[in-house]
This record gives structure tokens, sequence and C-alpha cells, in this order.
């Protein structure tokens, strides 16, 4: 489901410059599914909260990085 939302959102703006807020929903939705893959489908819900927690930054400070470079790239142009 977040996978159609995300190629949804994205195939709006073909041939136009993707919004900020497109990209921040996209980054939120990779967020999500990260969590939800590290969580369910790696079974670490309760088990070990320290290994979830650093297997859940890889995906934040990747969004992150990627926000700042779209909006780095609107400001400086």
């Amino acid at each position: 489901m977040l996978t159609i939302l995300g190629a949804l959102t994205a195939a709006q703006w073909k041939h136009q410059p993707v919004p900020v807020t497109v990209i921040c929903l996209l980054l939120v939705l990779t967020v999500i599914k990260a969590r939800l893959i590290v969580l369910d489908v790696m079974g670490l819900r309760g088990v070990r909260p320290a290994t979830a927690a650093a297997l859940l930054a890889w995906p934040a400070f990747f969004a992150i990085a990627g926000l700042g470079r779209a909006l780095g790239a609107i400001w400086i142009g």
C-alpha cells in the first residue's frame, strides 16, 4: 500500500519539478516502510530494542540527508 501511494504521488509530477512536499511525503513513507520491515519482518518488535533502533536510524539518517539535499537545491538553485 505504501509503495502504491508513493508511486502515484511521484507519477503526478512526470515533467515538472517535484515539490518539496512530495519529497517529504516520500521520505516519510520510506521511514514508515523501514520501520515495518525492521519490527515485523525481521521480528525485532520488543526483542532487541537497541538493534531495532540502530536499524531504524539508517533510513532516518538518509531521509534527513535527502531532504537537506532537496532543500539545498531549491534554496541555492
